[in-house]
């Protein structure tokens, strides 16, 4: 077989059988432990489980029943599978101990090849359907015997006023957690002796001549509403007092169970026990519901979360579309500012060709005159003349050609790819089309050291050169007519420099 690394833990088995069986086990690779009784076992819990529990049908403190009942009682131990070892195999002893709890029931006289079998088949069950013991700590029951000397408690089937309360060792060997509390002054829950959990269940004594048993127990189930706590109260009465007026009396203070001094032992304990696993269901009911609030409130908390993602998704949608009729409302802006000045720089050269036109079709007509009538000299001077005024017309054509070529190069702002660009030729195309807005006042330097290319969008590239160009020469220019409107005299040049 497979060597594994399981826990498992002997509880009560007789020496010779406990070292043989760990002798077996530890061949086989699991990691072996023991207990020499249930409590002692459920005592170690609390450091550490084991994955499975090696018990006797009798152990010195309990039978194999009571100790898978206890261990069903815990949530955190729930899963823990037991086997039971037998002198013989008996088929209706092993029916009565699986259906007491066990998980199974094998004889010590077993082969040991199937007894490994069965062992490793209860651990692959364990592996299969793993217990969730995240956040979970076993603990031992815990009962509180409330008592003084002289009390019905203290002496009940005791040895004397000096020797303490007998039921404190019953419970002890039952695996329970007992505190005495000889002084209910000094009881309260929500400051537990010791730092320990809270008890499970308060014995009371209701015959104790030191304190009234009554009036604890109706303040301590007013401390229990008010702390929510599930502990449940049994109260003791001497021996012939349970009459219908006392069970009436406690009911009325809170007591879940009462009992006389009469009652045996083993019942008490069972009766204890029963308060005990009915406060444990209890528990773990609560925290069950706890756990699916928890569940719900992380539900609603992911729901919520998504819609305000979505939310802030939507806005941030709506924030890059205004953003972007933003630019595109600033780019029409600069763009309609452009075309005024482009429009005003058109026009002074077309006014300028076409005065021109009237002065270069006289003089043609005169030339064409004065050479019919032989008179070359004043056809040259016409001709001149002509000659003149067509170069002076070139000059306001070829601005009109440039400014035609540089529109042609900016209406490449809407294409929005990645390409190539020469930046020099780019700011040069921008400041051609600003010519009109800078004029003769602002001048424009540049030096121009980075390498030409850049690889880029074009459109942003242009935008962003024409609006810082158009916005220093709007600074430049409102400083000017702020200057001229107070009456200041003009101080030195006025400079912006961009880098």
């Amino acid at each position: 077989m497979t060597i594994r690394s399981d826990n498992i833990l002997l509880v009560g088995l007789e020496p010779e059988r406990r070292e043989a069986f760990s002798a077996l086990l530890n061949q086989r690779g699991f990691q072996v432990r023991s207990a020499l009784s249930g409590r002692q076992a459920f005592e170690g819990f609390e450091d550490q489980l084991p994955d499975l529990l090696v018990v006797p049908a009798a152990l010195p403190d309990m039978s194999a029943a009571q100790l898978c009942q206890r261990l069903r009682l815990n949530a955190v131990t729930r899963g823990i599978p037991v086997l039971v070892l037998v002198e013989t195999q008996n088929p209706e002893q092993e029916r009565l101990i699986l259906e007491q709890g066990a998980d199974a029931c094998l004889s010590s006289q077993t082969e040991p090849a199937f007894l490994m079998f069965r062992i490793c088949t209860l651990l692959r069950e364990q592996e299969e359907d793993p217990l969730s013991r995240t956040g979970g700590t076993f603990r031992q029951p815990c009962v509180a015997i409330v008592t003084a000397p002289g009390g019905l408690l203290w002496s009940w089937r005791g040895k004397g006023r000096d020797a303490p309360p007998v039921l404190s060792d019953l419970l002890r060997r039952n695996g329970a957690s007992v505190v005495l509390i000889d002084d209910p002054d000094d009881f309260n829950l929500t400051n537990w002796p010791g730092g320990k959990d809270q008890p499970d269940c308060l014995v009371v004594d209701l015959g104790c001549p030191v304190f009234d048993g009554l009036a604890f127990a109706h303040t301590v189930v007013a401390m229990r509403r008010r702390t929510r706590q599930c502990m449940r109260v049994l109260g003791m009465v001497d021996g012939g007092q349970l009459s219908g007026q006392m069970a009436s009396m406690a009911f009325t203070a809170g007591v879940d169970d009462l009992v006389d001094t009469d009652i045996a032992p083993d019942l008490l304990v069972a009766r204890i026990g029963s308060l005990v696993r009915r406060k444990m269901v209890q528990d773990e009911t609560r925290r069950e519901e706890a756990h699916i609030e928890s569940a719900r409130a992380r539900m609603a908390l992911a729901d919520a979360l998504r819609r305000v993602n979505a939310d802030l998704a939507a806005a941030n949608r709506k924030l890059i579309e205004a953003q972007a009729k933003l630019v595109q409302s600033a780019k029409m802006a600069s763009l309609g500012e452009l075309a005024a000045g482009i429009a005003h720089e058109f026009n002074n050269p077309l006014a300028f060709v076409l005065a021109h036109e009237n002065t270069v079709n006289r003089s043609i007509a005169r030339a064409l005159n004065a050479v019919r009538e032989g008179d070359s000299l004043t056809a040259e001077q016409a001709l001149a003349k002509s000659s003149e005024r067509l170069a002076a017309s070139l000059v306001g054509l070829s601005r009109m050609r440039d400014l035609v070529v540089s529109l042609r190069r900016f209406s490449r702002l809407e294409e929005g790819e990645f390409s190539r660009l020469d930046v020099p030729d780019a700011i040069s195309m921008v400041l051609t089309l600003l010519a009109p807005k800078l004029g003769q006042n602002i001048r424009v330097v540049c030096a121009l050291d980075a390498p030409p290319d850049l690889f880029c969008q074009a459109a942003l590239v242009n935008q962003v050169v024409m609006n810082i160009v158009s916005n220093a020469a709007d600074a430049i220019m409102e400083k000017q007519r702020e200057q001229e409107a107070s009456g200041q005299p003009a101080g030195e040049e006025d400079r912006i420099e961009i880098t």
